[in-house]
């Protein structure tokens, strides 16, 4: 049987025919596609919602004296925390008594007219309470916290306290001697002292040039009759605020609170120091020499102060710097070996404040660690947040603000210092709110606003005796 032969036939047109049919399979969505060649759309991450708990309604009185009081109930916490709140420190001293509101708040507490400081501490332990002062740039306090069955005693031990204070010659001298440690210590560290040069070019012509803890000379000649003559301009009851928060019956609290501390003599809200920061014309830098092996720098610019509207933008700045797990200057320039230690101060000023990265280096290292310092502060400017570092750093920034509010100590103090600051019991709630919201632009836009000139102070080891 001969073998057969197919022949196939050209078709006219068929390869054409099969270039169309490939291309619309191409076009085909569904079926006609390989799953593993769809595109996966990205989820956007959910919005931040508000954390801040404003808790029972607040009572707020002002007494005639005009003494502000406020007072929260909290009943989740079995403990009661009252906090008294005035304006002081820095910018209410001259020069010649930098210092002085430190070693007044820290005596303060030391005993009182009716009580000497054994007995007074005794009414302390007997209440189960503990008692601290501490004063800032701009406001101290006083704050006691006990257990909820001993509220009547705590407000009673914390308006004696603020009332009738004894102020011990012993006490004055132990708060000076305390004062002046930490005084001359800011001249002796050197990070310090690159963050005290910095200061006094930052806040040229007001009285935060000078540290916040005073000056040797301001508080060397501080005596008993000096506190004294502080306490009588201070503990006056438009300059103060009280407020008590904790598990108890408010109505019962605040008439308690109104008996204790009607007694507060009259008087109004201090005004500061008069001088506001000059601003700087251009980029400024200052350098120093001193005995030792490594450099420290400290660099930064202008930022708003907490009554600022720019301030919750400048928080999350403050936030990516930090950062010690992903910071390219916190994280990074010490796993690359630029700086040993790294840190960022955003000053807590009502008005003007400044942020500023300080670092210690080797000297053959520093240039490049300043480089880096000023280049990503001055990307800031220029480029905003991408989304990643945008999320990372707003949930941190609000997290970390509200971490601890429904604690009754946490609370009384906030509530009373921006009561007395004139920002309001409840600033924490309009943070929160301009907070959520800003953008990864805006927050640039509020770099550019300030980041105008910067300003570095560096000290170096003296040249010849430099060894790194």
């Amino acid at each position: 049987m001969p073998a057969q032969h197919r022949k196939f036939q050209s078709i006219k047109g068929f390869r054409p025919l099969l270039a169309t049919v490939a291309a619309i399979l191409l076009l085909l969505p569904g079926s006609a596609r390989s799953q593993d060649d769809r595109a996966v759309p990205q989820a956007k991450p959910p919005a931040r919602v508000p954390i801040y708990d404003p808790g029972a309604p607040v009572q707020k009185k002002v007494l005639k004296n005009g003494l502000t009081i406020l007072v929260q109930e909290e009943r989740t916490s079995e403990r009661v925390a009252g906090a008294v709140a005035l304006r002081m420190g820095s910018i209410y001293e001259t020069d010649e008594e930098a210092g002085r509101s430190q070693v007044l708040i820290k005596s303060i507490v030391a005993g009182t007219q009716k009580h000497p400081p054994a007995e007074f501490a005794l009414r302390l332990l007997a209440a189960d309470a503990s008692l601290e002062s501490g004063a800032g740039p701009d406001l101290g306090q006083i704050a006691i916290t006990t257990k909820r069955e001993q509220v009547d005693a705590a407000i009673d031990l914390l308006a004696e306290c603020v009332l009738e204070p004894s102020f011990p010659d012993t006490a004055v001298d132990a708060s000076r001697q305390r004062a002046l440690t930490v005084a001359a210590g800011e001249g002796e560290s050197p990070i310090k002292a690159a963050y005290s040069m910095y200061l006094g070019a930052m806040y040229r012509g007001s009285p935060l040039a000078r540290p916040v803890a005073g000056t040797v000379s301001g508080i060397a000649d501080c005596r008993r009759r000096d506190v004294l003559a502080q306490y009588q301009r201070y503990f006056v009851g438009g300059n103060m605020a009280v407020c008590f928060v904790g598990n108890f019956d408010g109505k019962k609290v605040m008439a308690r609170l109104e008996k204790a501390f009607a007694a507060v003599p009259r008087g109004a809200a201090l005004r500061p120091v008069a001088g506001d920061p000059i601003p700087l014309a251009a980029d400024t830098s200052m350098t120093a020499e001193r005995d030792i092996l490594a450099s420290c720098l400290t660099y930064g610019y202008a930022a708003p102060g907490y009554g600022d509207p720019d301030y919750p933008a400048f928080k999350i700045i403050e936030s990516y710097l930090a950062s010690g797990d992903r910071s390219p200057i916190a994280f990074w320039l010490p796993q690359r070996g630029l700086a040993a230690t790294v840190g960022v101060i955003y000053a807590p000023y009502p008005r003007r404040s400044s942020i500023a990265v300080y670092l210690g280096s080797a000297p053959s290292k520093l240039g490049a660690a300043r480089d880096t310092v000023a280049a990503v502060m001055s990307r800031l400017r220029t480029q905003p947040l991408d989304e990643g570092e945008w999320i990372a750093q707003l949930k941190r920034v609000q997290n970390g603000t509200f971490a601890n509010q429904n604690d009754p100590l946490v609370r009384a103090r906030s509530m009373s210092q921006f009561e007395v600051a004139g920002e309001g019991y409840d600033f924490p709630r309009r943070f929160e709110e301009s907070l959520l919201k800003l953008n990864p632009e805006s927050v640039r836009a509020a770099a550019e606003r300030w980041f105008a000139h910067s300003c570095e102070a560096t000290v170096t080891p003296v040249k010849s005796e430099s060894k790194l």
